[in-house]
This record gives C-alpha cells, structure tokens and sequence, in this order.
C-alpha cells in the first residue's frame, strides 16, 4: 500500500477509494484496517472452465488469451498463508501494468487489457519456466548464505569483503527453476542454456536492461530497487515476452532511498568496530538499524520470530490482525 502510493501519479485509482490527499502512516493504516474484510482470497468463474491455480492468482486459458486474476493471497517459503491481504491484488496489477507500460521498448509484453483492478488479459504464450532473479544488492537469501561463507551462487564466483545491504558493483543474473511444486532451484547460465537452448545469454540481457530501467523508474520516487524477478514466455514465433509482473512489491525487493542513505554509513561505522561477526549478528543487537523493505520480507520475518521452520513445516501460522495491517502497508 505504501509503495503503491509513490506511484499514484502513474497508475489510475480504483472505486473504491476516495480521492488520496496526503496523509499520515496511521491514517493509511487506519484505512487499511477498516477493509480487514475487503478481500479476493480467490475468484471462480466456472464460465471459462476450470482455473490453473497459482500461488496468488486464478489463470484461465480461454483460446489465444489468458486471464489471470489476481488475489489478495499471499505466499512466504512456497506457503500460501490462510490470511488475504487487503487491496494487494489490485496495487499489484496495477503496479505491474505501469511497469509494463514503462518498459515495451526494452521487451515486448504480453498484456492485452486490464478490465479490473484484479484482472489481467494477456497472449497466450509458452512459459520458459525460469524465474530470472537479478540482484543489484547483497540482500535476503543471498546474503544469509554469504554470511554462512557461501560465495558462489548460481555458477559465479563472488568476492569476500563484501556485508549485508551493500550495492554490488554490477547486477548480477542469478535464475532459478520455476517449479510447479516445492522449492525454486537455483541454476546455472549453462544450465538455462541446456534447458532453453540459444536463449539464456538474450534472457539474461533483457533481465538486466528490465532492471535498469526499474532502477530508473524507482529512483525517480525515492526508491531503491534492491532485486527482482521476471518470467518470460514465447510467442508462436519465438519470440520473448515478458509474461509476469514487473517490478512490483511482490516480486520485488524496494526500500527507500534515504532511510538507506541514513542507515548504511551506521551499518559500515559499526562492522568496522570489530565487534560483529556479521551485519546479521549486528542487527540482532541493533535492530534499529535494520533497513525497511517494500516486499513481502516483513511476512517472512514474522513468520521466522514465529519459530516458524520453513525445512520441517507443513503449513505456515495464521498472521494476527495486526501483522496483517502493516503487511499491507
């Protein structure tokens, strides 16, 4: 909710909600509380047959188009959680439908229309099932595995020196599998390669230019763009588009820019005391310092304080109200 309103002056307001003047945190919370209720866990339209169910949407094949419609589920370590999170669906499409827009001239898109805030139409297209992850900065998995020594992933070789939070002298291209059930793989450029031949060096270019220009994009409103995903698929001909959500919060990590400029030079002061191990340890004695990200960590994060065991568990703990508040903001 909060990063959907960095971008009101580019996505068109729904019915639902009055005219936004400026307003306070706890008004914003206020008004999200007060739609607690006000959600699409899921959407059946038995019309169109019966629906392909993802994480957070229904998709229905109907001919050459695809109707995707956009939940308010939300999902941490491949768990879809029993709680449905107020107006996330439509902030979502919307955002993605923006982001889209901003970056045809770099890939084509398979959008065709967006006849509701929950529902997207787009081209059928053939799914290369590879999740194209860039990262711009040393950030979530990557760097609790980095903390742990780990220094190669997906197949490139990363320097030591580096901690949590810092920008990375180049985005790098780390994809994943996309898999149908379980947990995403991470792969290799050799092994994209072997699984979609002639096509991972022009995947991975087009990541990178999507990235960049989401830097661009985010910047402009006082964002970072830590890191992304992007799907892609083909057309009859061949040809790549992109096919999923760009650079939104859900697939996306974003935090802004001056609590980052405030925060990082504290970080680097205390690491350089000798006294933490790593960013991780000094956050947990400082957790003041912790950066605020606009993705779905925060669910994850609370999930973990929980004692939750995403290795061992068979279904992720019901959020409380409140968590589900800030969740949404």
């Amino acid at each position: 909710f909060k990063a959907w309103s960095f971008f009101w002056s580019c996505v068109q307001p729904y019915p639902i909600f009055p005219a936004m003047a400026p307003r306070s945190e706890e008004q914003y919370r206020e008004t999200i509380r007060g739609a607690i209720d006000y959600t699409m866990p899921q959407c059946i339209l038995p019309e169109l047959g019966v629906a392909k169910k993802g994480k957070v949407r229904e998709i229905y094949f109907v001919q050459d188009k695809v109707l995707m419609l956009t939940n308010d589920r939300v999902s941490a370590f491949d768990f879809v959680l029993d709680n449905s999170i107020p107006f996330k669906g439509m902030v979502l499409n919307q955002i993605s439908e923006w982001a889209m827009q901003q970056t045809a001239d770099i890939c084509p898109n398979a959008l065709v229309a967006s006849p509701d805030p929950n529902v997207v139409v787009q081209k059928k297209m053939k799914n290369t099932m590879v999740e194209c992850i860039v990262r711009g900065y040393l950030w979530g998995s990557m760097a609790a595995a980095y903390e742990k020594n780990e220094r190669n992933f997906c197949g490139l070789k990363i320097q030591d020196g580096l901690m949590r939070f810092q920008k990375l002298d180049e985005p790098l291209f780390t994809p994943t599998t996309k898999a149908e059930v379980g947990h995403d793989e991470n792969m290799t450029l050799a092994e994209v390669e072997a699984q979609l031949p002639g096509m991972s060096q022009k995947l991975k270019e087009l990541s990178l230019k999507l990235y960049a220009r989401g830097v661009e994009r985010m910047r402009e409103r006082g964002l970072i763009l830590l890191d992304t995903k992007y799907e892609f698929g083909t057309d009859e001909n061949g040809v790549l588009h992109v096919i999923d959500e760009v650079n939104t919060p859900d697939s996306s990590r974003l935090c802004d820019i001056k609590e980052y400029e405030e925060k990082y030079p504290k970080i680097e002061a205390e690491m350089k005391t000798g006294q933490f191990k790593s960013v991780g340890d000094l956050l947990k004695a400082r957790p003041e310092l912790k950066i605020k990200e606009y993705s779905k960590q925060y669910v994850r994060d609370v999930l973990l304080e929980k004692g939750f065991k995403p290795e061992s568990a068979t279904e992720a703990p019901k959020l409380t109200e409140d968590v589900v508040v800030e969740c949404a903001y």
